[in-house]
């Protein structure tokens, strides 16, 4: 029988030869070869709209080739646009990183001169019923869609942080603090949050007290609180105002020492109930309370003495 050995496998064909199965065989096994390991990926990000598919970055596909080699083959950022039931394709090449296009054909339509099976990448398809491009993953397969070459690993996570953007659109891992808010505020971008910038956003409506340590010159900062109280330990101390917000008010406790007589000098520029500046009771231990409102930028005082 020589090499024929049974029915020819094409028609007319008489001789089953190893000669004559081969080429048919060896497309088969690029066929194989060439779809069980592909991987798609992309520099930017990938988008639909209007039946135009879009590629912000270069693309990189990854296959192996028939001889079993790991080809890398690319395609420069651009788009595509599909009619209904038209499906996107590349030809892949097995020169590794060799720069390839999109093509595309109408399903139903045929097999074209060389579209064969085994270097063909089918991407996806338009669908004439939604009008949608599936899949939706692109190609199926493993689709790595990430900004400006950027990711984030999931290493760089724990229970403390966030995935946020930086300022040119990065993805990123923010650790977030104890005791802090994460917002934005106007004409800035997400961020851990001071004091200060939340008690902006939330108009001071602030009931937390905080401790004053006593000194010659003292500066209460409001974003650390609304109500703050100090017990002097000497007979005066110069105080000011910093960090208030819009329309805020402000509670401010002052306890004198055992022996008394303590007193503050203020800021020249609040404005005080009656026209001047209180004299806190003398008393041994007393304590009395002071509210200050901050309007227009403006500080306006008023005050309750003596509490027993």
């Amino acid at each position: 029988m020589g090499t024929n050995h049974h029915t020819a496998w094409a028609a007319g064909t008489t001789s089953f030869t190893a000669a004559s199965m081969n080429p048919a065989l060896a497309s088969l096994d690029r066929a194989i070869t060439y779809h069980k390991g592909a991987l798609v990926g992309c520099d930017g990000t990938l988008s639909w709209t209007a039946g135009t598919l879009t590629w912000s970055g270069t693309l990189h596909i990854y296959f192996t080739s028939a001889a079993g080699n790991a080809v890398h083959n690319s395609v420069a950022a651009g788009s595509i646009a599909l009619a209904d039931s038209e499906f996107a394709y590349v030809t892949l090449s097995e020169t590794n990183n060799a720069v390839i296009t999109f093509s595309k054909a109408a399903i139903g339509a045929g097999s074209a001169s060389g579209f064969m099976a085994y270097n063909i990448l089918v991407l996806g398809y338009r669908n004439a019923v939604d009008d949608n491009f599936y899949p939706k993953e692109l190609a199926g397969v493993f689709a790595q869609m990430i900004a400006g070459s950027a990711f984030v690993e999931k290493a760089a996570f724990n229970a403390h942080t966030i995935l946020y953007a930086i300022s040119d659109n990065t993805p990123a891992a923010l650790t977030v603090d104890e005791q802090r808010i994460i917002g934005r505020k106007t004409g800035g971008n997400i961020a851990a949050l001071t004091g200060a910038d939340v008690l902006g956003i939330t108009q001071a409506l602030d009931g937390r007290q905080q401790a004053i340590i006593c000194a010659d010159n003292v500066t209460v900062d409001w974003s650390a609180g609304g109500t703050q109280y100090m017990t002097f330990d000497r007979d005066t101390v110069t105080m000011s105002f910093s960090n208030p917000t819009a329309g805020g008010v402000y509670r401010l406790l002052l306890q004198q020492s055992s022996g008394g007589s303590d007193s503050i000098t203020w800021s020249t520029t609040i404005k005080w109930r009656g026209g001047s500046a209180p004299t806190l009771t003398a008393t041994g231990n007393a304590v009395d309370i002071l509210t200050f409102t901050y309007i227009n930028s403006v500080w306006y005082g008023d005050f309750a003495q003596n509490f027993a």
